[in-house]
């Protein structure tokens, strides 16, 4: 009796736009990003990005997407993706 692997549905769908942080960079390149543990790739992102990304391919295991902008949380200005915490910050709260 062949066996058919159980394939579960995926948190993502061509056409969907979702906001994402990139966790790494791959060998290739590409931002990796996860949504719902789902791994995206995003072409020309860098660790750290967060930005909204559509998707343009589903996989079995992973989905590929393209970035469309920043992230709709994200309330600095476009371009910056260092987090804007500093020293003088941390101080502050004590």
């Amino acid at each position: 009796m062949p066996t058919k692997k159980f394939e579960t549905p995926k948190p993502v769908s061509v056409g969907d736009t979702v906001d994402v942080t990139i966790e790494s960079v791959g060998g290739q390149g590409d931002g990796i990003a996860k949504v719902s543990g789902f791994v995206v790739f995003v072409k020309g992102a860098k660790k750290d990005d967060r930005i909204k990304v559509k998707i343009t391919d589903v996989k079995r295991t992973y989905a590929v997407a393209e970035k469309v902008g920043a992230a709709s949380r994200e309330k600095e200005p476009a371009g910056s993706a260092e987090p804007e915490e500093s020293e003088d910050e941390s101080e502050e709260e004590q």
